[in-house]
């Protein structure tokens, strides 16, 4: 465990518990630490330069590892006026030596103006670095999951590659009859023209990392990547965040729901990458459509399902490039509560080869997830963990890539 990881956690800790200063309005603190004890089975995690599609993994090559990790995220919300409000999300990683990215920082950071034009209309307005308003699981604070420790194949995309710099706009309309709500937004994005650069050239991974402002995660060891290779004039890694074109991309979504039982929404993203190489980096064109819906049956019972289908690539078309189809799906049945909870997830994706000019880049695998939560405290939430991943990777070293995984969590909020 770095030192560097060791003073970011306590950091954190020290800004969540430390007094709020006298600000004028209002200020909230969220946050949390945690504590995993960690069984892994698999190849060595993708943070440390294998093919592993977890965090976690062995030292080296494939085999089973023990680990121990830490974290801690901070929450700071300050309104100074009720339509106004000032958001500053950040994490910092207490993790083995060897993985890569940083070890602290800020996720998100954006200013959100909120006019209530009617008592059932209302607008809102948010500038800045923020996860775009699509998850149907990561519905608690600090873009966490109530359900689960490991983030669906799509949401784990999203924490790490999908993290726009945006204008958004969103027009809210409730029915106080019926308690349903309808959101309409748009967004204009930048700040994320390397999405897609990890989906393509390393696959899915499931994982709850959150990449923060300014990281560069690591990319695979494939043979078109090092010198003198089809891409070797791409820097050693991927910039979660980056802005190369200077051009804008966008992002629109439809959601109805009625309170937290039931819900449905869709939306699409094209980032209008450019396919140029930009200062040591590729910007990657990503265009996706996508789907969520929400049910809860019975009390106590809920149904969650999401699909996403959509294209990337990156390079000028008369040389090597990449183009590659992808599609990610998972269902989730959750029973329980606040209090207690059981969870198993069913995670389905796929990347398909389009370009046939470099490395094969698909991808096929499928993974389960049983969880169970409880929190014996508001402060205090336990958990154990179960994952299995069944997986190909054309282009790793071990074209076989799955994993499997228990793990137990203590987490504390403040």
């Amino acid at each position: 465990m770095t030192r560097a990881g060791a003073a970011a956690l306590l950091t954190l800790s020290a800004l969540v518990l430390r007094p709020a200063p006298l600000l004028s309005g209002e200020l909230t603190l969220h946050g949390f630490a945690l504590g995993r004890g960690i069984a892994v089975e698999g190849p060595r995690s993708w943070l440390e330069g294998g093919w592993g599609r977890l965090i976690d993994g062995p030292a080296e090559g494939t085999g089973s590892a023990q680990i121990a990790r830490g974290e801690a995220q901070a929450l700071v919300e300050w309104r100074p006026a009720p339509v106004w409000m000032l958001r500053v999300h950040g994490v910092g990683h207490l993790d083995p030596s060897g993985r890569r990215g940083r070890t602290a920082g800020v996720t998100e950071a954006f200013l959100q103006f909120r006019p209530e034009l009617t008592p059932t209309t209302t607008l809102r307005f948010r500038l800045g670095a923020l996860f775009p308003p699509v998850s149907r699981e990561n519905t608690a604070p600090l873009w966490s999951s109530p359900y689960t420790l490991t983030l669906s194949a799509l949401d784990t995309w999203i924490a790490e590659e999908v993290r726009p710099t945006a204008l958004e706009a969103s027009w809210i309309r409730k029915s106080p009859a019926s308690a349903s709500e309808l959101q309409l937004t748009a967004s204009a994005v930048a700040g994320m023209d390397a999405a897609g650069a990890l989906l393509a050239w390393r696959g899915w991974t499931l994982g709850d990392r959150l990449s923060v402002l300014g990281e560069t995660l690591p990319l695979p060891p494939l043979v078109t990547l090092s010198p003198g290779g089809a891409f070797g004039t791409q820097k050693a890694g991927t910039s979660a965040t980056a802005e190369l074109d200077h051009w804008p991309g966008w992002l629109a979504l439809a959601r109805w729901s009625r309170g937290e039982r039931t819900g449905v929404q869709v939306w699409a993203l094209d980032n209008e990458g450019d396919r140029q190489l930009h200062r040591g980096e590729y910007a990657w064109r990503t265009r996706m459509v996508a789907a969520g819906v929400t049910l809860t049956p019975l009390p106590h019972f809920t149904l969650i399902g999401d699909g996403a289908l959509g294209q990337t690539g990156m390079g000028p078309l008369d040389h090597a490039h990449v183009d590659v189809d992808f599609r990610a799906a998972c269902a989730l049945a959750t029973l329980g509560g606040p209090r207690a909870r059981l969870s198993v997830r069913y995670d389905l994706f796929r990347n398909l080869d389009r370009d046939h000019t470099a490395e094969d880049d698909s991808d096929d695998g499928h993974a389960w997830t049983l969880a169970a939560l409880w929190s014996p405290a508001r402060w205090l939430r336990l958990g154990v963990e179960a994952l299995r991943i069944t997986s190909t990777r054309a282009a790793a070293a071990e074209p076989a890539n799955g994993s499997r995984r228990l793990q137990g969590e203590a987490r504390v909020r403040f």
